[in-house]
């Protein structure tokens, strides 16, 4: 029997039968992709929603607060919160005016430890300038204390607070430097002329 040597492509025809079926059997197989692609999209994902449930906590605790301020306002407006105070001591009318104020606000957040109120009377509207509880980027109420209005005068209520920033994730600005959110609930009138 003569033997005859085999062309060189019938000795490697199965072996490159393999590459492409190996190619193709990775580009079919997608066991992992879910994993991968979860991992890609996951950091913007949970990102976006800790940035809605920041933002709608916020505004829900700004409005909280708003909603406190403009009920106990009302004990100002008509006088009967200066006529129950009467002359005694401002600090104390200060205090008995947050506990109004605090009285309004449930489950949000600690009125007690975080609100400072502050209390003003004018002359008139134009005369009404307040300042911001901000002094070198630190949440500053030395301002802050409580003259209270007469018949018939111009009068500014505010509270206000250091609210707690829990999900930072994209740095932005707060307004102050310790990172937290300045809130500021206000009313302005003129008291009712009460006798």
């Amino acid at each position: 029997m003569i033997l005859r040597a085999l062309p060189s492509t019938v000795l490697a025809g199965p072996r490159r039968a393999r590459v492409p079926s190996l190619l193709r059997r990775f580009r079919r197989a997608d066991g992992g992709a879910l994993a991968v692609e979860f991992g890609l999209i996951a950091p913007f994902f949970l990102g976006l929603l800790f940035g809605i449930l920041e933002v709608a906590l916020t505004f829900w605790s700004t409005q909280v607060l708003e909603t406190a301020v403009a009920n106990a306002a009302r004990q100002i407006y008509t006088g009967s919160f200066q006529q129950s105070t009467g002359n005694s001591d401002p600090n104390a009318a200060l205090i008995n005016f947050k506990k109004m104020v605090c009285d309004n606000v449930t489950a949000v957040f600690n009125c007690q430890k975080l609100v400072s109120v502050d209390i003003k009377k004018f002359n008139s509207y134009t005369a009404a300038s307040i300042t911001m509880p901000i002094k070198d980027g630190k949440y500053d109420t030395t301002g802050y204390g409580y003259s209270p209005p007469g018949a018939n005068e111009i009068c500014v209520v505010r509270a206000s607070m250091e609210y707690p920033v829990y999900v930072n994730m994209f740095g932005y600005a707060t307004g102050l430097t310790s990172g937290n959110r300045l809130i500021i609930a206000s009313s302005t009138f003129r008291t009712e002329p009460y006798q």
